[in-house]
């Protein structure tokens, strides 16, 4: 049996997000306080990452004799993004260039020249060792890679939504209020779809990682009876 059946974790997460909404709703008359920050959404966006990052580990998912560490790192940074964890021990937030060009502490800066060299190392270590065999499991038509991918696109057309009325501005273009909210609620929706797809993907591989490890062992033996040369 797989460690992470997808069907049980898909269920789990389920419950879970419904017992957050849940609790929200019951402590607060507007249904619009699930979207705020250190609510039901948020909260479960940033638990969804962080659960995907122990699970990497508690399973040893790598498979590359640990050269996939950036994986669970990449994890919880995106984890810890949601928290605000990059505006929330500094006077300015870390990827904000007022940080390193203004008169902040020179602590300050220096953590946050740290954060961004280990996001540059995660990126190009993502981009050189897993992007090649995530492009394989597409080809090959991985539930793994195909959720991988998906929940990516879905961050790209997140990522575009947040803050769209800042944005369009920008161009001269003022969208209404209700717009705007819908459009934010509507980002915050999307990550957290996304997030669950990546816990999902990463359930799948491990059972496609045990489905092969169990082939392997049952042809093995049969392999040794072979005539030499068939």
């Amino acid at each position: 049996m797989s460690p992470l059946s997808p069907a049980s974790t898909l269920a789990v997460m389920l419950a879970a997000t419904l017992l957050l909404l849940g609790v929200d709703l019951s402590l607060h008359e507007s249904t619009a306080v699930i979207f705020k920050e250190g609510h039901a959404i948020e909260v479960m966006s940033a638990v969804l990452l962080a659960s995907a990052a122990v699970l990497w580990w508690g399973f040893d998912a790598d498979d590359m004799a640990g050269r996939q560490w950036h994986i669970p790192v990449i994890l919880l940074l995106m984890a810890m993004r949601e928290m605000d964890f990059d505006k929330r021990f500094t006077s300015e937030g870390v990827m904000q260039l007022r940080l390193y060009s203004g008169d902040s502490p020179l602590l300050e800066k220096a953590l946050g020249l740290a954060v961004i060299a280990l996001i540059l190392v995660c990126g190009w270590r993502l981009t050189t060792i897993t992007l090649p065999r995530f492009w394989a499991g597409l080809r090959a038509g991985l539930p793994a890679s195909w959720l991988t991918g998906l929940a990516a696109l879905m961050l790209m057309v997140a990522k575009t939504l947040d803050g769209l009325d800042r944005k369009l501005a920008g161009f001269g273009i003022t969208i209404s209020p209700e717009l705007g909210t819908l459009t934010g609620r509507l980002e915050e929706l999307l990550e957290l779809v996304a997030y669950m797809m990546l816990v999902q993907a990463l359930a799948y591989f491990l059972r496609c990682r045990q489905i092969i490890a169990a082939r392997a062992a049952v042809s093995a033996p049969y392999a040794a009876y072979r005539p030499h040369g068939r």
